[in-house]
């Protein structure tokens, strides 16, 4: 074919690809053909300026129809981003990227003039979402959030159940985390996060984009105001390609969460007080971080008593938290009134009773105090 012949003696180093394409496509040996194109547009040595745009356009148009429908929206997604070269791209860069998306959403090529099925629909709306909030104005944040409200409430529970959400629930999930890590708050990064990993194998992601997630989840795990189940992220094992490394001192920060350890949270920030003020958000909440370490270490406190020693002085609490007596009650409040703890205040005795702690995800320390309790009952 004269477009790939073009191509291959246009880009030497790629001939053997192009060549590769144009006898899949003579043979019509149309599943072979789409590993070999997804593979090529996910390959960075394979991108030269608009190459991918122009084998969209010269080649793959001819037999889109023939293609799975999941397999052509997750190829002309990626596609969509050699419109964007310009870092941080430019906004008729955004704007022809989303145009091409657009398009490819509208399109009813497949037998009977169908379109695009709720899988697929899934990933091309969440890749214009992606798109909007690459462009990065408000009006277009709005637009993504429509984009991601649509999606959730109307194409997710459509697939519910039926084997075919994995992919659609990765791809909404991974955009919706580019749009908290925008617009916060770090409570709901922290949750799509949470559950792109559910859905999203780590083997499928580079090395610096599993860097990067294990970075951010980690921060938002930590400044969150409403994340207090440190086992559960801790339970992620992207974390580990953190460990050795630059933020080794991170995921050390996370497991001195999970315990509740004052004294280690101390000595921590001590020991990496530059890498510390190196990021913003840990530096912009180190009051909240101080309040809730100390929250944690009486969630511990609590949960290492038996149930019928649940009545704690106040003096007790304030020696493990390392907090003022007459800051004690303000913490209890505080946990109380963030759902962790159940329980009454008796300022004459001062002392507390506890009915209840919130349950967490336990590590393998915790769960042998916990079967030792059960023994003992």
């Amino acid at each position: 074919m004269d477009f790939l012949r073009k191509e291959a003696a246009k880009y030497p180093d790629l001939a053997q690809r192009y060549e590769g394409f144009g006898d899949l496509y003579q043979k019509k040996l149309w599943h072979q053909l789409t590993v070999d194109i997804s593979s090529f547009v996910l390959d960075p040595a394979c991108r030269k300026k608009r190459n991918w745009i122009d084998l969209y356009n010269n080649f793959v148009k001819l037999f889109e129809d023939k293609l799975n429908q999941l397999k052509f929206v997750q190829i002309t997604s990626v596609i969509a981003q050699q419109f964007c070269p310009s870092i941080p791209a430019k906004t008729h860069e955004v704007e022809e990227a989303i145009a091409f998306m657009q398009e490819i959403e509208t399109k009813k090529v497949w037998k009977g003039e169908k379109g695009l099925e709720d899988e697929a629909m899934v990933v091309a709306r969440m890749a214009v979402a992606e798109l909007f909030i690459r462009q990065g104005s408000e009006a277009n944040r709005e637009k993504a959030t429509e984009y991601m409200k649509d999606v959730k409430e109307n194409l997710l529970p459509r697939i519910a159940g039926s084997g075919a959400e994995t992919v659609a629930n990765s791809s909404y999930y991974r955009v919706a985390c580019e749009y908290y890590k925008v617009k916060g708050p770090a409570d709901e990064f922290y949750k799509a996060a949470i559950q792109f990993l559910a859905y999203t194998s780590q083997d499928t992601l580079a090395p610096e984009q599993q860097v990067s997630l294990a970075v951010d989840i980690s921060l938002a795990a930590l400044v969150g105001e409403t994340v207090y189940n440190f086992g559960e992220v801790l339970a992620q094992p992207i974390l580990t390609v953190l460990d050795g490394k630059e933020y080794d001192w991170l995921h050390r920060l996370l497991k001195i969460f999970h315990n509740g350890d004052i004294d280690g949270y101390a000595a921590l920030f001590q020991d990496n007080e530059k890498a510390i003020n190196n990021q913003p958000l840990l530096k912009a909440n180190m009051e909240n971080l101080r309040q809730k370490i100390g929250l944690l270490c009486l969630m511990k406190l609590v949960f290492e008593r038996p149930p019928e020693e649940r009545n704690i002085y106040l003096d007790e609490i304030a020696e493990a938290t390392q907090l003022e007596s007459d800051h004690v009650e303000w913490l209890l409040m505080r946990a109380m009134s963030k759902g962790l703890i159940k329980g009454k205040i008796d300022g004459v005795e001062r002392q507390v009773q506890i009915s209840w702690l919130k349950p967490r995800v336990l590590d393998k320390e915790q769960l042998e105090i916990l079967d030792n309790k059960l023994t003992e009952w």
